[in-house]
């Protein structure tokens, strides 16, 4: 039993535990899809955006202040966000656009000119 539990605390330590940045997603304009997470303490130098297939993943590190003291107290996690997304048929893979401020990545999918909205006019008799 003691080794199960010893051989169950090393596996734990061995995965990575990902922090789940907290988002929204909006279609603030039309054909425009907007994301937005938030991702306090990471700068653009620690983040990576990949598209491989549907997949969409968001990935970024917020390290550690520094201290050497020990924590009486630490509200705001440290380690590595994740997100990954499945982006359907109608998004252009090739005009996804990112942007950070504030701690907040911003992330414009734009829809394929043929999926996007578009207004039929009506001809008279």
């Amino acid at each position: 039993m003691a080794k199960d539990v010893e051989i169950r605390k090393q596996r734990e330590k061995e995965q990575v535990q990902f922090i789940r940045p907290f988002c929204f997603i909006c279609e603030e304009e039309a054909g425009v899809i907007t994301l937005k997470l938030e991702m306090p303490g990471v700068n653009k130098d620690q983040l990576d955006i990949d598209v491989d297939g549907n997949e969409l993943h968001v990935t970024g590190k917020r390290a550690g202040s520094g201290s050497e003291g020990k924590y009486l107290i630490r509200e705001r996690r440290l380690g590595t966000y994740h997100q990954a997304y499945t982006l359907d048929e109608t998004i252009d893979r090739s005009r996804i656009e990112a942007s950070l401020d504030g701690g907040v990545l911003t992330l414009n999918l734009h829809r394929k000119e043929s999926e996007k909205p578009r207004k039929i006019s009506i001809k008279s008799g």
